[in-house]
């Protein structure tokens, strides 16, 4: 039951990150989130979806390039997402 939620999740943030606004955003978000969705654990995927709910594509591109910096909710998944600590 708790890998078939999972992948609901997992399912969710691919329609998401597949249909964006831009080029750029498809671009980032594949190479970011897609590539390693694996390796998000069930609250982490929340937040993501949580972040595509909160943020425009263009915000999330800022926040992802850190031109803007996240709220502290999210710090924590947008740094595991960029690979920072």
């Amino acid at each position: 039951m708790q890998k078939d939620y999972e992948n609901i999740l997992k399912k969710q943030i691919i329609y998401r990150c597949s249909y964006t606004s831009t080029k750029e955003t498809d671009l980032l978000f594949k190479k970011l989130i897609l590539k390693k969705i694996h390796q998000f654990n069930k609250l982490e995927l929340l937040n993501i979806l949580q972040i595509f709910q909160k943020y425009s594509d263009h915000e999330i591109f800022l926040l992802l390039t850190n031109i803007q910096k996240p709220i502290k909710k999210y710090i924590n998944i947008i740094n595991k997402i960029k690979n920072e600590k």
